[in-house]
């Protein structure tokens, strides 16, 4: 599994849309699978010490996950007190048969922000 890279400006929202495929590229039904991404500033820190995790058992597609799709948020407040820099993330899938897999892994960096408050829609 090749590490990848991903990043997050501060205090900003961010989706990540996770595609799960067989090997013929046909999507497995994801329904009663749970994913779970976190993000850690070391990877071995427990669970309980994460900075960001996101845990996913509802899916957008209209189908109950038979397309294969997990997205993953993450909201302003999850970050918004992190410090810049890089950390450890991994995503993980647990299968409705209970088998565990890290399906991606990696560098997760946090970037520095320079608006500090959250604007209001609709007022000049």
């Amino acid at each position: 599994m090749a590490i990848r890279k991903l990043s997050l400006v501060r205090g900003n929202t961010k989706t990540y849309t996770l595609t799960l495929n067989q090997s013929d590229g046909t999507p497995y039904c994801i329904k009663n699978w749970v994913v779970i991404f976190t993000v850690k500033t070391s990877y071995d820190l427990p669970d309980d010490s994460a900075s960001i995790q996101k845990i996913v058992t509802a899916f957008s597609d209209t189908t109950s996950g038979t397309t294969g799709v997990a997205e993953i948020v993450v909201e302003p407040d999850d970050s918004l007190s992190l410090d810049t820099g890089e950390y450890d993330f991994d995503i993980q899938v647990t299968t409705s048969d209970s088998e565990t897999y890290t399906v991606m892994r990696g560098k997760y960096e946090i970037e520095y922000n320079v608006t500090k408050s959250s604007g209001t829609a609709g007022t000049a």
